[in-house]
């Protein structure tokens, strides 16, 4: 179940809806349900949730890619 949030979620519909190919970076505490609000944002999309780790970043830009190449 998902409650509230509803600032969020416009701010990022808005976001969506504008035309053309963009990103969006959401930052913030851990624990604070970043993730439960990007994944019920995009249940009914099309779009790449990637969550980077401490991996390196030629590890990261690889998983991304393949991410990006799954979606499309």
């Amino acid at each position: 179940m998902f409650i509230g949030r509803e600032k969020e979620l416009a701010s990022l519909r808005e976001f969506y809806e504008k035309d053309g190919i963009g990103m969006t970076v959401i930052y913030g505490r851990r624990r604070i349900g970043k993730s439960t609000l990007i994944a019920e944002f995009i249940r009914d999309k099309k779009a790449i949730f990637y969550t980077a780790t401490k991996v390196g970043k030629n590890r990261n830009l690889e998983l991304f890619s393949k991410q990006v190449i799954d979606v499309l």
